[in-house]
């Protein structure tokens, strides 16, 4: 009798042991990866947006003619605007953990009125909290142009200077 033609169970069943931790390894690393490259792909649109959002601010707070402010809203006249020529009203306010952008052609009418004209979702955030400072007092509630205007936005502080006194 010849048994030299095959592999016995036990060897058999030792290979594919092996190849089971091969490839569950293997599938460890390759999870871990996309959750990384997914962690990696959030931050980056949140910096993203913080960023677009830093330079939209500054444009529009420094051509700002009247900043009415409200704890998590900042309501503009501004030479700013990004849809209309001229100066414009406009709005950042957060709605349902959502930073909204409202603009209208024209600077008339309540400055904190938000129906009509332009507007879309920025984006989903945490946090956005807007503040006039005078830079040793912070207030929640201004209307006017304060010396700077400080926003918080997922824990991030901007801080604008304005052309006011």
């Amino acid at each position: 009798m010849n048994r030299d033609r095959g592999f016995t169970l036990v060897e058999v069943l030792i290979v594919l042991a092996v190849m089971g931790l091969a490839f569950g390894s293997l599938a460890l690393i390759i999870s871990r990866g996309t959750d990384s490259s997914s962690a990696l792909i959030k931050d980056s649109e949140s910096f993203k947006l913080e960023v677009t959002l830093f330079w939209d601010l500054e444009r529009k707070v420094l051509g700002a003619k009247r900043i009415k402010i409200e704890k998590d809203s900042i309501y503009m006249y501004t030479t700013g605007g990004n849809h209309f020529p001229g100066v414009v009203k406009c709005a950042y306010t957060l709605r349902e953990g959502k930073l909204m952008y409202y603009e209208f052609p024209y600077p008339y009418g309540s400055i904190d009125d938000l129906e009509g004209g332009v507007s879309y979702v920025i984006g989903k955030v945490e946090s956005f909290e807007v503040f006039a400072s005078d830079g040793e007092r912070d207030e929640t509630v201004y209307d006017g142009i304060p010396p700077f205007v400080k926003v918080v936005i997922n824990g991030r502080e901007f801080v604008f200077e304005t052309l006011g006194k």
